[in-house]
């Protein structure tokens, strides 16, 4: 029972900060006030964020359904991931954004962590997925926030054009989802990737169509790779 309180305070905490950021102004600006400050073509429109909605319904699901279930293990990934999500949206507000990228990284790094506390054969909702689609929708923050930063801090890219670079992250980032789905053998991870990709295309639109253009083509890679991507060997055993 301490376990299941410390969790649900972490995520109450995380939850309400998270949603906030959106609608108040913490430290006089909201979450996309900030986002917008900056022409960033790797980013996704507004409301490709309202996934959040889903990853908090599931995340609650999950901790509901796994009252009495859950090793120590999972129980502290669970309290710290919930930890920094509200730290990173903190530094965030507070325009630290090299602070933020790096507590974003260990974010990841927790979700991943606890995404592999399950088999690989694992769907259901109180299982895998719930962290599945977090841990790829922070994998995208994570890139999307690098490549914000590197903006606000005025960096030239060495040389490369701005919707150049962008179809490298596009790229870099469709690479790490077909990775998850073959050897973790996961749909959810790069169908976040494919709304993600979809809110990146409709931002960008006919004024970047180099990167609209990409995001869609990478969009329909990561569709037949859900779909014919055969199961990880190891999980066939």
């Amino acid at each position: 029972m301490p376990r299941f309180i410390m969790m649900t305070i972490s995520y109450l905490v995380s939850i309400i900060l998270t949603f906030s950021s959106f609608f108040v102004n913490i430290n006089g600006q909201s979450l996309l006030e900030i986002a917008n400050r900056f022409s960033v073509v790797f980013a996704p429109v507004s409301v490709s964020h309202v996934i959040w909605i889903i990853i908090y319904f599931l995340l609650g699901y999950w901790l509901v359904m796994n009252m009495k279930k859950t090793t120590l293990k999972q129980s502290a990934l669970f309290s710290c991931i919930n930890i920094l999500q509200a730290l990173t949206l903190y530094v965030w507000h507070h325009e630290l954004f090299i602070v933020s990228l790096g507590i974003t990284l260990l974010l990841v790094l927790y979700l991943f962590m606890l995404y592999n506390t399950y088999p690989l054969q694992d769907k259901a909702l109180s299982g895998r997925i719930p962290f599945s689609i977090y841990l790829a929708w922070m994998t995208f923050i994570f890139i999307t926030n690098t490549s914000f930063t590197l903006t606000a801090y005025g960096w030239n890219g060495f040389g490369l054009s701005t919707p150049l670079w962008a179809v490298i992250l596009l790229t870099l980032g469709g690479v790490i989802a077909l990775h998850i789905r073959f050897h973790h053998f996961d749909v959810m991870f790069p169908s976040v990737f494919i709304w993600a990709y979809i809110g990146i295309a409709i931002h960008n639109g006919f004024d970047e169509l180099l990167v609209t253009t990409a995001a869609l083509f990478l969009c329909g890679v990561l569709f037949v790779g859900i779909l014919f991507i055969k199961k990880n060997p190891a999980y066939q055993k």
